[in-house]
């Protein structure tokens, strides 16, 4: 207990103050700006429950189940990151395109094919090696930030931005069990949720994970205390629904209903201590600050060690990050240095992590970025934003090792067969609706890409270890 207070210290200023509970008789000595100030409201419980237990709407949807087969970790590199330096480096210069750097940096994937190259400052995501896909050429048709980044989180391309549909996690974690189906940490792009999902899903944003943490106990004594606040809302409820007709079943019974599912779910949560699994402890963060590169924030280490332990903890199945940096329209090679080497040091960790963990098959990690970056050079040694971008897949039982797609010397994105991945004249090009539907096949399986038909799934992209 200890560790939880010194780990990860809540912030004395411009936090955000939890909901205050207290016992009944308790109320007498609060004081007015008590009061006022914190609100005394045992339905805060029922908040905290609302997320963790969507069973109540799960029965009621009488929707087809389709359950996890992976979990998912979605991360999203914003800014547009140059393809060339991450997952598509080149031979050699080109009348199309200004080299700065040699094709002889580049790595190769440990066991991989012999195209399946990334940049040079990724070394240690290329010794992930046959766990690791490469996807190339990417037709996003769009260099908006805002466009492409909501174009890979749904699939759907939308010059404003903005679309009526969830998000890729937000549609994953609509399936799941866990105790939070779907959490938004730092970088993350926006959980769009709630739009046409076939049940409800709710997210723990990255500003309110202070907040939920807080509705935990602390220690034995406070677990006590909050277990009788729980008796009281549970004797509350009984009360009520004895003096409701039960021969007019109606809301107050549903609301009753739901607040009892939850109550006893917020019970479970407690009693197996998941308050204390969200709190980072040293042992926790070491895996991640243990010769990290210098330059790297502990923002990063934090929410990679967080993300690692929520998946390998059981406590959410769908986890929504980032990491920015990528815009980079000026001293490309200084900036992305730092960049690709702490993106180069994490994710390998993570993998090593969830590999060492016996869940790196059964965890589907997916990197992207809004856009890709111009063959050509600008005047401040920089590139532009450019409408071809590309993708990684590690994990997830998929058979990596190996690059799906590709661009011509120009960075022109080439059309692909869609079984094997190789260019092909006669193939079709490749945009996130096939990341996208091949990401929902490889986490809730092909027959949910019914439910959203403007996805579509390529074999190359779902090609398992084992198949």
């Amino acid at each position: 207990m200890n560790q939880k207070k010194t780990a990860n210290k809540r912030p004395e200023k411009n936090a955000v103050s939890p909901p205050e509970l207290c016992l009944p008789e308790e109320v007498p000595v609060l004081s007015r700006r008590q009061l006022l100030s914190h609100g005394i409201s045992l339905t805060a419980y029922a908040n905290l429950a609302s997320l963790l237990s969507p069973d109540k709407a799960r029965s009621q949807s009488g929707s087809q189940s389709y359950p996890l087969k992976r979990k998912l970790v979605w991360i999203n590199m914003s800014g547009g990151w140059d393809i060339l330096e991450v997952m598509d480096p080149k031979t050699g210069s080109t009348p199309g395109i200004d080299m700065i750097y040699d094709y002889e940096l580049s790595h190769q994937l440990t066991g991989g094919e012999d195209n399946a190259r990334l940049g040079r400052w990724l070394p240690g995501m290329a010794g992930i090696g046959e766990d690791l896909l490469i996807i190339r050429g990417l037709a996003m048709g769009t260099t908006s930030h805002m466009a492409g980044s909501v174009y890979m989180d749904t699939g759907i391309l939308s010059n404003a931005g903005r679309v009526n549909s969830a998000s890729i996690p937000a549609i994953v974690a609509s399936e799941s069990s866990s105790t939070i189906p779907l959490i938004q940490l730092n970088g993350g792009s926006e959980p769009m949720t709630d739009r046409g999902l076939l049940k409800p899903v709710s997210a723990v944003r990255a500003e309110n994970l202070e907040l939920y943490r807080s509705m935990y106990p602390e220690d034995t004594q406070d677990a006590a205390r909050q277990s009788k606040i729980l008796d009281y809302i549970t004797e509350s409820t009984t009360r009520y629904r004895q003096s409701l007709d039960p021969d007019k079943p109606g809301s107050e019974n549903d609301r009753l209903e739901s607040l009892e599912t939850s109550v006893a779910k917020v019970r479970t949560q407690f009693d197996n201590n998941v308050g204390e699994k969200l709190v980072l402890s040293s042992s926790d963060l070491s895996n991640f600050s243990q010769g990290a590169p210098t330059g790297m924030g502990r923002g990063m280490i934090q929410t990679f060690a967080l993300a690692q332990k929520l998946i390998t903890e059981g406590i959410c199945d769908c986890i929504n990050l980032g990491i920015g940096g990528f815009d980079t329209h000026s001293n490309q090679s200084t900036r992305l240095q730092t960049t690709l080497t702490g993106v180069d040091f994490v994710i390998r960790r993570f993998v090593d992590g969830l590999r060492t963990a016996g869940i790196l098959d059964s965890t589907l990690i997916v990197l992207y970025s809004d856009f890709g970056r111009t063959p050509k050079i600008n005047g401040s040694n920089g590139r532009d934003h450019w409408p071809v971008g590309g993708a990684l897949m590690i994990g997830g039982g998929i058979r990596g090792g190996r690059a799906v797609g590709g661009t011509d010397d120009s960075m022109r994105a080439y059309s692909i067969d869609p079984d094997s991945g190789r260019t092909s004249e006669n193939g079709q090009q490749l945009s996130p609706i096939h990341l996208g539907g091949a990401v929902l096949e490889l986490t809730l399986g092909a027959e949910y890409l019914q439910y959203r038909n403007y996805l579509s799934s390529l074999p190359a992209l779902t090609h398992l270890k084992n198949s």
